[in-house]
């Protein structure tokens, strides 16, 4: 998807309301309310930037994630498909079939055989704490994560982040930057991963500018230590997520992983410090 079909103005507060109530029924024109234009308005807006309209994108949304859900956890098809707001276990079997082309169990059944991939990569520097929640302000882009996985200082993003900056007076080393991968690209189509850059913000801002603002939830993370460049990062989650953890019986928890650029300013990449952070199960 091209970066710039995404900007429009309030379309964060419509992908914060969805996403936050993507297993509970609400009516399309409860959405439109938080763009702050008419529903008609809205939903032609709303698919002319995102390539799917409101609905067809919560339902993906919910699927998406019930397919993690099955990756992730023990938990049975008819648990996850009642988790996922669907009244009995034949919906969600053809819900799933007509975004995923194959049923919940065929899924489940292939994503255990690909387990079994050899760990290519050490975590020495790992260690499983505890921390608190915190928020951020960000900006959105689409698209692999290898086509941006971390903050390029020619990009647009970056450069919006900066703007930002400059208007509250502050600089850019004063504030914690932060990565959110909101999507696993083992389940969604390259062109619908969402990557999420911000700083960290105590309080959410009261001008009207196109960013968004989400609370990062507390909990127990495995954090590992990244010295190098941004571009082995994608290696380095997919071997995490899908091999090392698993093969270490390390509980996922059913949320986004993120990333702390402690040096973003760095210009050697190999010098370039992260810190991973992937929920885990209390």
């Amino acid at each position: 998807m091209p970066q710039d079909r995404i900007k429009k103005k309030n379309i964060y507060p419509v992908w914060d309301f969805i996403e936050k109530n993507l297993n509970e029924k609400i009516g399309l024109n409860q959405i439109a309310f938080f763009s702050k234009y008419s529903d008609w308005h809205f939903h032609r807006l709303f698919k002319e930037n995102q390539g799917e309209n409101v609905q067809s994108y919560k339902k993906r949304l919910v699927i998406e994630k019930a397919a993690y859900e099955l990756k992730i956890t023990n938990f049975t098809i008819l648990e996850i498909a009642i988790e996922s707001g669907y009244e009995s276990q034949e919906a969600f079997t053809k819900a799933f079939k007509r975004y995923m082309g194959e049923t919940p169990n065929g899924y489940r059944k292939r994503i255990k055989v690909s387990k079994q991939k050899e760990v290519v990569s050490h975590f020495e520097n790992s260690i499983i704490r505890e921390i608190n929640s915190f928020s951020i302000i960000y900006v959105r882009r689409f698209g692999s994560y290898e086509s941006y996985p971390g903050p390029s200082w020619d990009s647009s993003e970056v450069k919006q982040i900066l703007s930002f900056i400059e208007s509250i007076d502050s600089h850019f080393k004063n504030h914690k930057w932060v990565g959110i991968s909101q999507d696993d690209p083992l389940i969604s189509n390259e062109d619908k991963i969402r990557f999420d850059l911000g700083i960290v913000l105590g309080k959410k801002p009261t001008i009207d500018m196109n960013f968004g603002y989400q609370e990062v939830l507390g909990g127990r993370y495995f954090q590992f230590r990244h010295r190098g460049s941004y571009r082995e990062l994608p290696g380095i989650y997919d071997n995490l997520m899908n091999v090392f953890l698993p093969k270490n019986n390390i509980r996922l928890r059913n949320a986004a992983p993120f990333e702390v650029y402690l040096n973003p300013w760095e210009e050697n990449e190999d010098k370039r410090i992260v810190d991973i952070y992937i929920p885990l199960e209390a």
